[in-house]
């Protein structure tokens, strides 16, 4: 375990952050524990931004416990070639310059996405672009870390306090 940094196994950790554009996050509720994909953005302190309705599942799991967890890793073939993250962290709605700046971060990395959401041609595109202005943006902001990369072994893992 080791505290924030500016290290080679650190510097991973932001390549794979700003690398993938899907995490699976996890939500404790009523209903019990529940699982979403969303699209996100990520910040040089290693925050998650992305979107979700106050009403979805994991919305509303999120609104009672911020308490959260995601998985962010790629599909392959062999076990030897896994690599990811596991986060733990606290989710929140963002307002204000916040949301601001989480929703720039987004569509910096969405570049389709930003075209709809400044220009939208048709009626689909313009629901978007009107629910991005007013949809809940979240920041998922960790406080721990676990890179996982078993291309440098089987199991091999390091994990980072923020």
């Amino acid at each position: 375990m080791s505290g924030p940094h500016d290290d080679a196994d650190f510097a991973r950790v932001r390549e794979l952050l700003a690398g993938h554009n899907t995490l699976t996050l996890a939500t404790a509720g009523e209903g019990g524990a529940w699982a979403a994909s969303v699209f996100y953005a990520s910040d040089e302190h290693c925050n998650l931004y992305f979107v979700s309705d106050l009403k979805t599942r994991h919305g509303r799991d999120m609104s009672r416990e911020a308490r959260v967890v995601a998985a962010i890793n790629r599909d392959v073939a062999t076990w030897d070639e896994v690599i990811g993250l596991q986060i733990e962290g606290r989710a929140e709605v963002l307002s204000g310059i916040r949301r601001a700046t989480a929703l720039a971060s987004y569509l910096g990395k969405f570049i389709q996405v930003r075209r709809i959401f400044e220009a939208p041609r048709e009626a689909s595109e313009k629901l978007i672009a009107t629910r991005l202005q007013s949809t809940a943006f979240w920041c998922l902001k960790p406080d721990w870390i676990r890179l996982i990369d078993s291309t440098r072994g089987f199991g091999w893992k390091r994990e980072f306090r923020l």
